[in-house]
């Protein structure tokens, strides 16, 4: 009986993750109507955006390091990796404004938090742009 039983247990149970699964494979198959939706995950623009923003801030990681690297090796950082650093955070800053002024980028943005990154990143600029004038 018992026997029966873990067999008839079985069956269904295996016949529910059957039905499961080709639940799963229907809505991955079916197109999601997305344009009433004001979603940022599914924008085109604001995922344009995003890539380019986290290519920016890597970008700038990427220089960071070779700035420390020269601080560390010459005492200074080349003027070449100043003026590449500038151009960086000033895209940066671009990219900054843009999600702020945007309707489509700032939905649900705590414009307060990137106020004050722009003001950080302009503060950032600003130094460097006053190294670059003394050291050159």
């Amino acid at each position: 009986m018992k026997s029966k039983y873990l067999v008839l247990v079985a069956c269904l149970s295996l016949s529910m993750m059957a039905a499961a699964q080709s639940t799963i494979e229907r809505i991955e198959a079916t197109p999601v109507n997305v344009s009433n939706l004001k979603n940022l995950t599914v924008s085109p623009m604001y995922q344009e955006w995003l890539a380019r923003y986290q290519q920016v801030g890597d970008a700038i990681n990427a220089v960071s390091d070779q700035y420390q690297l020269e601080v560390n090796k010459y005492g200074y950082p080349k003027k070449k990796t100043i003026q590449k650093k500038i151009e960086l955070v000033t895209q940066y800053i671009t990219l900054l404004k843009q999600q702020r002024d945007s309707d489509e980028l700032n939905q649900n943005l705590d414009v307060k938090k990137v106020e004050n990154k722009i003001i950080m990143w302009e503060e950032q600029l600003n130094g460097l742009n006053y190294l670059l004038k003394k050291i050159y």
